[in-house]
């Protein structure tokens, strides 16, 4: 029951069983997830914090900052809390369980490693390996388009 019940509700949601039975992200997911707290993780303290991103995020063009209706940390606090997740604290602290966490839960919804990559690529602006075989197979295929 403590497994399940993630809100200490009393009760199992359809959302916290689903949760439960998921599996954990595979190498390939893994290993992304992990590139991308390493890259939020100015510091190396394991941990990601509104001064780690203030220099990655750039609040300028949020309506609520344009508006004054919150102010700069206040919108970096509000996206790392989107990382928190049902099993986050809440603290304003994203640690790498949390991180992983989230992943996992999102990565319920992707099937495929190939879009998972491309997707997490994009958003983040990193690389897989580039010495990976998925990456010197994808390279391949687009020479063969363009040939």
């Amino acid at each position: 029951m403590k497994f399940y019940d993630v809100d200490q509700d009393g009760n199992i949601s359809y959302e916290e069983f689903i949760r439960g039975l998921k599996e954990p992200l595979n190498e390939r997911r893994k290993a992304l997830v992990q590139k991308v707290f390493r890259n939020m993780d100015k510091d190396h303290s394991g941990k990601i914090t509104v001064k780690d991103i203030a220099g990655i995020y750039d609040v300028s063009q949020n309506q609520d900052f344009i508006t004054g209706k919150k102010t700069r940390d206040e919108i970096l606090s509000d996206f790392l809390s989107g990382f928190e997740g049902v099993r986050g604290n809440s603290d304003g602290v994203i640690t790498w369980e949390e991180f992983e966490d989230y992943y996992s839960d999102f990565s319920l919804s992707i099937p495929d490693d190939l879009y998972f990559t491309r997707m997490m690529e994009s958003v983040w602006c990193i690389n897989e390996d580039a010495e990976s075989e998925v990456s010197k197979q994808h390279v391949r295929h687009l020479m063969s388009l363009l040939r």
